[in-house]
């Protein structure tokens, strides 16, 4: 893209934003590499914006329409499965574009040039249409991204140059602390942008991955204290598996060369991806140029051709392909890195990014009954699941933000918003049984709570509920449509 005239904005509280946006962008730039191996990495998942409860504004000067576009920019990069990062640099390219307005013009440079992105109409964006639907452009500019090499490492406005190819690399970096003024407002990304993930929420850059993917990615890389996971891109080589490879998605490099005494961690991950390939749908493991494919005993491992360098030989990483066709389940490893609270998941991950919030059986199901403790009768509104027993697991039933995450009216209560309207509901941890805090980024099978009998209960169980767009609804047979049987 040529270059374009840019929108003058005033923006207001410019240089105190200025200065929230220094500490901000320490974590957005980059983590602490003296940090454990055990720490979250900083590169959070993208939190999700609601364009119907957009807020008036302004927020550092946009008004209500541009925020509404900038939520849309935030969508997409959540639903492809970027970073709070990613988010952000879509947010500032746009914002140095266009002003956050779709427009229907371009300039001298581009007179083709249309939308937030002003995108030209030379076959790369896609229809005119395209180019002016806010959510649409938004999407074909972070697939554009997506194809950064060392994205995760270059200044934004330079990722965001390499996208748009603007004659000025630094037209955009002005529009850095807005961005992430915007960000932060839309999206509540406060808490992960200032690296306050909850225990064991480590999440990695992976790009347009199959949801299980995405599930062995955050679940195992931290028990190995991986740092750098690779995960979707083009195909770029003849090597390249396109059933099965990082084209389809169903792929994962598990980094080690940035890690301390590599090669021995690279051998245990290894070795407990064949001792759990059928919970996590091993397809085939490639490792120091040999490969192991699911369904052969543990020391089957063929030698490879020589492909004539350490990464291509698998000398630096642990390549992970999945089938991805059934549900996986991630058990913990041996010698995985504790978490604060017991945190270690084992729950089953559907093949929709669903996991079962608590062990069964069902003690009590949704619709009307006699309240135990109360003798009225009422709606029952969630699915109790007893099998846990005092101080058993709760798990996040899918990916999403902790907007309750405290005792009330003596209860303890858990309220995850998953977006498009559905949320979940977790009830009767005691006020210690509370893993998460309001804010947080959780994904589907993490471990959140303990179960407990605060409240309104008889003893220590789950009580489980779904709701959409605000009402309850039958968790079982809710649950069941995205793949998880409840009470199991």
């Amino acid at each position: 893209m040529d270059q374009k005239s840019t929108t003058t904005l005033i923006i207001v509280g410019l240089v105190p934003a200025m200065v929230l946006s220094l500490i901000v962008s320490i974590v957005l730039l980059g983590g602490d590499d003296d940090a454990e191996a055990c720490t979250p990495v900083s590169s959070q998942a993208g939190g999700t914006a609601n364009v119907d409860s957009v807020p008036e504004g302004p927020i550092a000067g946009y008004g209500h329409e541009q925020l509404v576009n900038a939520a849309y920019i935030i969508q997409a990069g959540h639903d492809l499965g970027l970073t709070t990062r990613d988010q952000t640099i879509g947010v500032m390219t746009a914002m140095a574009e266009s002003g956050l307005i779709v427009l229907d013009h371009g300039d001298a440079a581009g007179p083709d040039s249309r939308g937030l992105f002003q995108q030209r109409g030379n076959g790369s964006w896609g229809s005119e249409a395209d180019r002016m639907d806010p959510y649409i452009s938004a999407t074909n500019f972070f697939k554009a991204l997506l194809r950064i090499e060392d994205r995760e490492s270059l200044e934004p406005t330079l990722v965001a140059h390499r996208v748009q190819a603007n004659a000025n690399p630094y037209v955009y970096e002005e529009h850095w602390p807005a961005a992430v003024a915007v960000v932060e407002g839309l999206s509540g990304a406060q808490g992960v942008m200032v690296g306050e993930a909850s225990p064991g929420s480590a999440q990695y850059a992976l790009g347009d991955v199959q949801p299980q993917t995405a599930v062995v990615a955050n679940k195992v890389g931290p028990m190995f204290g991986i740092k750098t996971i690779g995960g979707y891109r083009d195909a770029t080589s003849p090597y390249d598996d396109m059933t099965y490879g990082h084209p389809a998605g169903r792929a994962l490099d598990f980094m080690i060369n940035d890690i301390d005494d590599g090669k021995a961690v690279g051998d245990r991950l290894a070795a407990y991806l064949q001792e759990n390939a059928d919970s996590l749908t091993v397809h085939y493991i490639i490792w120091q140029q040999r490969i192991w494919m699911a369904g052969d005993p543990p020391d089957a491992w063929e030698m490879m051709e020589d492909r004539g360098s350490d990464t291509q030989n698998h000398m630096d990483h642990v390549h992970l392909s999945l089938d991805v066709s059934g549900e996986v389940s991630v058990p913990a490893a041996d010698d995985s890195c504790s978490t604060e609270g017991g945190t270690t998941t084992s729950t089953t991950v559907s093949q929709g990014g669903w996991a079962s919030p608590g062990a069964g059986p069902i003690t009590s199901s949704y619709g009307m009954r006699v309240n135990p403790v109360t003798g009225v009768n009422k709606l029952h509104a969630g699915t109790d699941l007893g099998g846990g027993g005092c101080d058993g697991p709760i798990w996040a039933a899918q990916s999403g933000t902790v907007t309750m995450a405290r005792m009330e009216s003596g209860t303890g209560t858990i309220v995850i918003d998953h977006g498009g309207g559905v949320e979940t509901v977790y009830l009767h941890m005691y006020e210690g049984g509370i893993l998460v805090s309001a804010g947080d980024k959780v994904t589907a099978g993490q471990q959140i709570g303990l179960v407990g009998s605060s409240g309104n209960s008889t003893g220590c169980h789950l009580h489980f509920e779904v709701h959409l767009d605000g009402s309850p609804t039958d968790p079982v047979p809710y649950m069941a449509q995205v793949g998880i049987t409840l009470g199991e």
